[in-house]
């Protein structure tokens, strides 16, 4: 086994498709994934058409724009989502966004969002906003609906993301004795599980049940593969 190569398969991997936890509390960007709850709707308010519902999965970049004493605010950008609904239609959405958190009495959150949303067939530059203020979720998870303020009687859109960082994993050398890999990574309160895949492209299984823990060996992984990727996923 080329140890050196399986570290930096490893380190790619976790570097690029693993999922959640961490925030960014400094000016330096954080990486955020949509999770379990978020959605699209693609709404026709004149049409006979039944409304449009789609999970919406994606990632995007939250940076610290400003903050005093009452408020924060963050800068959304790198949005990219998808959403695949059981009409068979195919929605992309990309652009950028403000989000603010805070307040004098009560903690209330707004966000501000400037997209464009692609179903295949056309191209809709949306702008949307919240309606409902309420926190719902501790940080630094972010969970809220906006509304397409500027949609059509034709089309409107509604978007519910719920958010967490992506986290940072870490790995010590793998043991050449046992052959086993030891993970760990910001748990942060958060639900994990950790996948695994004979190679980058998968498939991939997952090796654990879904835990609250912050760590993983995997016991004599290497004695049976001759290389592992991983990724671990927050819920």
């Amino acid at each position: 086994m080329n140890w050196r190569k399986f570290i930096l398969q490893m380190m790619l991997l976790t570097g690029v498709v693993a999922a959640t936890s961490a925030v960014a509390q400094s000016t330096n960007a954080q990486m955020y994934a949509l999770v379990t709850g978020s959605q699209l709707v693609d709404d026709c308010p004149i049409c006979d058409r039944p409304t449009i519902l789609a999970p919406l999965t994606g990632t995007f970049t939250l940076s610290l724009l400003d903050q005093n004493p009452l408020y924060t605010r963050y800068q959304l950008t790198n949005i990219s989502f998808q959403a695949g609904a059981q009409t068979g239609t195919q929605y992309k959405v990309a652009g950028s966004g403000i989000y603010q958190i805070g307040g004098e009495v009560a903690i209330l959150q707004d966000l501000f969002l400037d997209v464009a949303i692609d179903n295949g067939f056309t191209t809709t530059k949306a702008q949307c906003v919240n309606a409902n203020r309420a926190l719902s979720q501790t940080w630094p998870k972010i969970e809220i609906s906006v509304d397409q303020t500027n949609g059509t009687p034709g089309q409107v859109y509604y978007l519910t993301l719920v958010a967490v960082p992506v986290p940072k994993v870490s790995s010590s050398p793998p043991d050449p004795h046992t052959g086993s890999v030891h993970l760990e990574w910001d748990g942060n309160g958060g639900s994990f599980q950790v996948e695994r895949a004979p190679s980058i492209g998968g498939p991939f299984t997952s090796v654990t049940p879904i835990t609250t823990n912050s760590s993983f060996t995997d016991v004599g992984v290497l004695t049976n593969y001759p290389q592992a990727f991983y990724r671990v996923r927050q819920f």
